[in-house]
């Protein structure tokens, strides 16, 4: 009878031992492929140019074909850096009436290129990069435009507030929208340069 037990202790000792060296078997599935290449992310990722922004949001069809009509679309697709302080539709419905299809004529693209490059600053700045310079510029600070003239900027409160060498104001709606080259800020104005 012990050498019996001592069998059946034996084999449950083997059965247990073998049962416990055993690891679970795992389920293995294959990787799901990725559906895109990091190469296509990255381009997917890329954030397009002022100009492209620009160019497909219809709150700014109106500097769309300003842009173009001044052949600064280049200059914004290039790559410097830039911040434009975008005028939106209704900026340019503010103007007198039949000036904006006046200065879209093909005589008169230089006017139309000086007031556009008075709203392109040659380097991208944010909105808290414009407040840190009205800081320390005891209020306000001018920014010189890619035309070589001055808008001046101040804060009201938490807002940016600009004026051009005609007096008019505009504070910035919407802030650091981020392109590839640069930020747009957008106005409500279309600022006007001494001519």
């Amino acid at each position: 009878m012990k050498i019996k037990n001592i069998f059946l202790y034996a084999i449950s000792g083997l059965l247990l031992l073998t049962a416990c060296n055993q690891a679970p078997k795992e389920d293995k599935k294959e990787p799901i492929a990725q559906s895109m290449t990091s190469t296509e992310k990255a381009e997917e990722e890329k954030l397009p140019t002022i100009s492209e922004f620009t160019s497909v949001d219809k709150g700014f069809s109106i500097l769309t074909s300003a842009i173009e009509a001044s052949d600064l679309k280049e200059v914004l697709n290039g790559d410097g850096r830039f911040t434009i302080l975008a005028p939106i539709n209704l900026a340019f419905e503010k103007m007198p009436e039949g000036a904006v299809e006046k200065l879209l004529l093909p005589e008169n693209k230089d006017q139309l290129s000086d007031i556009l490059k008075y709203h392109i600053i040659p380097s991208a700045i944010s909105k808290e990069d414009i407040a840190i310079a009205v800081r320390e510029g005891r209020g306000s600070v001018p920014l010189k435009t890619l035309g070589g003239k001055f808008i001046t900027a101040s804060l009201k409160g938490d807002s940016v507030f600009l004026i051009d060498e005609m007096g008019n104001g505009s504070t910035l709606i919407t802030t650091d929208v981020e392109a590839s080259n640069g930020f747009i800020h957008t106005l409500e104005v279309v600022m006007m340069p001494k001519e």
